[in-house]
């Protein structure tokens, strides 16, 4: 298994591949676990993703991630403004941070300061983002108020 450092390291660079001038950008790890119980088993999905944001900016850049093996590979991004930002809620019953376009895409945000490495066998991505995870708190700050 990798590092927590390189883990981190993928993740950003993944994110810079996938947004143009994505090294300006601070990045924080998040994720979002999703349950369904059926009659006869319960079904659980783990959404990984890259938030880039600017310190003092209101606008977040959201790329999904997929993980296979040790390779981190990142989906289309999703840039929120105040332009096409709809409701936010800055934390909900589970203390994920809720954010969604006008346009209806939803993210349901589960950001912490460290991951630690046995949650990578619930598919987090074990990483330290502990200067990462106090900016986005004034990020958050300002966009939920």
């Amino acid at each position: 298994m990798p590092s927590k450092e390189d883990v981190k390291a993928a993740i950003h660079a993944a994110f810079d591949a996938a947004v143009p001038d994505g090294a300006s950008y601070t990045k924080v790890y998040a994720s979002d676990m999703k349950q369904k119980n059926y009659i006869v088993y319960r079904s659980t999905t783990v959404y990984n993703y890259a938030v880039g944001f600017k310190p003092g900016s209101t606008e977040l850049v959201i790329v999904p991630l997929d993980r296979t093996n040790d390779t981190v590979t990142a989906g289309t991004p999703v840039r929120i403004t105040d332009a096409n930002r709809g409701d936010v809620k800055k934390r909900d019953l589970g203390g994920r941070f809720q954010i969604s376009t006008k346009d209806g895409q939803k993210f349901r945000l589960g950001i912490i300061p460290s991951v630690p490495k046995i949650t990578a066998a619930f598919y987090q991505l074990p990483v330290d983002q502990k200067d990462e995870y106090e900016a986005f708190q004034a990020v958050k700050n300002a966009i939920a108020g």
